[in-house]
């Protein structure tokens, strides 16, 4: 709109030169020839109706060009505003991602301790059922398996409670009681 605004005031600022040039014909005393005298008074109306128009153009584009100045700077602002929050959010999503990272080392360290103490068949057996299921260990609850939804038998379920590995024996998963 800037552009077009300058354009526009080049050719208004032509015209006015234009109507200048005529009026110093007209009232300049040169001239006698009266048909010379109209077509100049003509051609001076005509050019004065052109800058008319083009000023009232002029006058909306400068108030579209303000209007939109004032857009400019509320859109700053509020894209400052969204900048900075996005810089915030930024910096907590980078310090959550780092706390995270060394809680999975921790975990890892930990599991890799675990998985050292481990009997070898016990921890071969938990990596091929993974592989296998996704799911591992599954929790008993109320004389269920919740890896595959059956009831356990009541011997099951007794050596669930005691001591050692037991697996489910219709997925085979490990079963633990909470």
């Amino acid at each position: 709109m800037e552009k077009q605004y300058r354009e526009l005031d080049y050719e208004a600022e032509e015209l006015r030169h234009n109507i200048h040039q005529i009026n110093d014909k007209l009232y300049g005393g040169k001239i006698k020839n009266p048909k010379e005298l109209v077509g100049y008074e003509q051609e001076n109306e005509s050019f004065k109706a052109r800058l008319s128009k083009k000023d009232d153009v002029l006058l909306e584009l400068m108030d579209k060009i303000e209007s939109g100045r004032s857009n400019l700077v509320t859109l700053r602002g509020q894209f400052s505003a969204a900048e900075a929050e996005f810089n915030r959010l930024k910096g907590e999503l980078a310090a959550r991602r780092e706390a995270e990272r060394k809680e999975l080392a921790e975990l890892e360290s930990k599991r890799q301790e675990i998985n050292a103490s481990l009997e070898k068949t016990a921890l071969s057996g938990y990596q091929d059922i993974r592989g296998r299921k996704g799911q591992a260990v599954v929790k008993v609850e109320q004389g269920r398996c919740l890896g595959c939804r059956v009831a356990l038998s009541v011997s099951e379920l007794q050596r669930v409670r005691g001591a050692g590995l037991v697996t489910c024996s219709n997925c085979g998963r490990i079963l633990y009681l909470s």
